[in-house]
């Protein structure tokens, strides 16, 4: 019997893509890179993933390649952008990782590496 879903397409997400801070990041036992929560917050720091020429990286990937659906927290220094707002607040470049949203995010992610 054919697949009803065949010829249907799939449903697309359009994404910036981070990377974990090479700043927050050791070396194991095997050599492997492994990236630890910033201090006193035990939050993962982020950073938009860019080009050589400064522009993000940003990608179309297809829904059903999401594993998780995670929560950014932008960093802010010592006074938060007055202008950040719900419309441009992913603008920043710097985001902590809310790996507090549940525990099992917490333990998948040092888990994974």
């Amino acid at each position: 019997m054919p697949d009803a879903n065949a010829g249907t397409p799939p449903y697309l997400i359009y994404s910036k893509l981070f990377k974990f801070a090479s700043k927050l990041m050791t070396l194991d036992d095997n050599g492997c890179n492994v990236y630890l929560p910033a201090h006193r917050i035990d939050m993962f720091l982020l950073h938009c993933h860019k080009q050589s020429n400064g522009s993000r990286i940003e990608e179309i990937f297809p829904t059903d390649q999401i594993l998780e659906v995670i929560e950014l927290i932008p960093k802010h220094g010592l006074h938060a952008d007055l202008h950040l707002n719900c419309d441009n607040l992913l603008e920043g470049n710097t985001f902590y990782l809310n790996n507090f949203v549940n525990k099992e995010n917490f333990h998948a992610i040092l888990s994974y590496q």
